[in-house]
């Protein structure tokens, strides 16, 4: 339901230039979303500064945030004048802006407006949760909504319109569909560009070793180096190459040959970014870089940095083999034990499920159904809005929801008694920031409290804080010589 300004001033101008717009009680600003919720308690700082420090404003918090991340493309827009008349129904057809050259209003989506027949205002919407500028209509009052923007496609009066929407779905979905067509693309673009740009590493590689050959490719399949050159360690920064590769020989370590072999694909990162936090020297800076990341103070001390850890027997946690690629065990400021647990992606998208996966996922005829495990720890986590599992277990988010209750279940054992499950991906990579938006939106509070999204830039900028000895930098510089790229 959206409030275009007092007497829907306001209206005129959205539906000539096929946009809605909201802004904040009193006009105060708080700038660009993308920017700043891209950082941890990023806007509850926003708007701490923009009202007073001593004031939370929680209402124009739950807005900007429905209005920027809970808003989908293919959503409908309900435009009303106070309470007297719907004045105007649109679909959403582009995620949020920021418009900083507007005097008011700033925060903007683009909407295709379908119909801006004055009509009369429900009196059972007036009781539909409470109202600002844009409200998500609470769940009992759905059904007259639907009635109102079906009456809009066909005509009708709101007192005769059926609950029938299947020609507006249809369009809604449309938009939809359209939009993961050139999600499609770009990650198409975003792959080609990644893999050229790791080719050049590779080439750079080649010629410091004399100009030898040193890889072959494999289309589709990354930037894979001959075995002779894979078991150099070349994948890994050469300050600590030597340590990761006798720890290899010595069969300390899950490092197999096709995590030496590939260039392009995720599995030896974790090396590279997290390496030094292992080492005991770095354990004060280790705690700063995740207290700021994770926009806290409570990490007393961290106790241990792992890579591709599971905890075990695996039949007391999820049962399936589920491991976090990097999970940092913590000392919490009040005693008790934390952790975090990190899943590193570079060009991945969604992962194809497996047979096994499908099996503890799904009954014999097909239908969504939870192993004994995942069951356990999803709903005893308390990260879930109620009746999601079918999008939890699907392709796009079932590894995401994994990790996060792999940690619930470490919780639940008693093994730790905080959790925080950490994704990061590069900034280009445009499905994971689709992804963790759509996983968002399954959290409850508490899940929303314990699921951080960063980007590799974020990363590698926070690292310079608390990582300042000259082989620290020269380290920081190579992450970002090594995995930053411009399409």
């Amino acid at each position: 339901m959206y409030w275009p300004s007092e007497k829907a001033i306001q209206l005129h101008e959205n539906v000539e230039q096929g946009f809605m717009a909201c802004g904040l009680p009193k006009d105060r600003e708080v700038g660009d979303l993308n920017e700043i919720m891209n950082v941890r308690g990023g806007l509850d700082a926003a708007l701490k500064e923009a009202y007073g420090a001593g004031r939370r404003i929680a209402d124009g918090e739950k807005l900007l945030r429905e209005f920027a991340n809970l808003m989908q493309i293919g959503d409908f827009v309900i435009a009303r004048k106070e309470f007297d008349q719907i004045v105007g129904i649109g679909i959403i057809t582009g995620d949020y802006y920021y418009d900083a050259v507007k005097p008011r209003f700033r925060h903007c989506r683009k909407v295709e407006w379908i119909d801006t027949k004055v009509r009369s205002f429900p009196a059972e919407l007036k009781h539909s949760g409470k109202w600002h500028r844009v409200t998500l209509i609470d769940l009992p009052y759905r059904k007259i909504a639907e009635q109102i923007i079906s009456s809009a496609c066909e005509g009708k009066d709101v007192q005769d319109s059926s609950s029938c929407l299947q020609s507006i779905s249809a369009k809604s979905t449309s938009y939809r569909h359209s939009q993961n067509s050139i999600s499609n693309k770009t990650h198409a673009a975003f792959m080609n560009a990644a893999r050229h740009y790791q080719e050049s590493i590779v080439r750079q590689w080649a010629k410091e070793l004399g100009n030898v050959c040193i890889w072959d490719e494999r289309p589709h399949h990354g930037v894979w180096l001959k075995e002779e050159y894979a078991l150099k360690g070349l994948v890994f920064y050469e300050g600590f190459r030597q340590e990761i590769m006798e720890m290899y020989r010595a069969e300390r370590t899950k490092i197999g040959i096709n995590l030496l072999n590939n260039a392009l694909r995720s599995e030896h990162i974790p090396y590279n970014l997290f390496f030094p936090m292992m080492r005991g020297q770095n354990q004060e800076a280790t705690r700063d870089f995740f207290n700021e990341l994770l926009g806290t103070d409570i990490i007393n001390e961290v106790l241990e940095v792992r890579i591709e850890f599971a905890p075990q027997p695996k039949s007391d946690y999820l049962n399936d083999g589920t491991s976090f690629d990097v999970f940092v065990l913590y000392q919490h400021k009040d005693g008790s034990k934390g952790g975090i647990g990190i899943e590193v992606k570079y060009t991945e998208r969604e992962y194809k499920i497996g047979e096994t996966e499908y099996r503890s996922t799904h009954d014999k005829y097909g239908n969504v159904k939870l192993s004994e495990h995942y069951a356990r720890a999803t709903d005893k986590s308390g990260y879930y809005v109620s009746g999601c599992e079918k999008e939890l277990v699907s392709d796009n988010l079932r590894q995401i929801w994994r990790n996060h209750i792999l940690g619930a279940s470490m919780v639940i054992y008693g093994d730790i008694q905080n959790f925080a499950s950490m994704t990061i991906f590069p900034n280009l990579n445009p499905h994971f920031h689709e992804v963790s938006k759509d996983y968002c939106k399954l959290l409850t509070e508490k899940g929303l409290k314990s699921f951080f999204v960063f980007t590799y830039e974020k990363l590698f900028e926070t690292l310079t804080h608390h990582f300042q000895t000259q082989p620290q930098k020269e380290w920081i510089e190579y992450l970002r010589k090594r995995y930053l790229f411009k399409v």
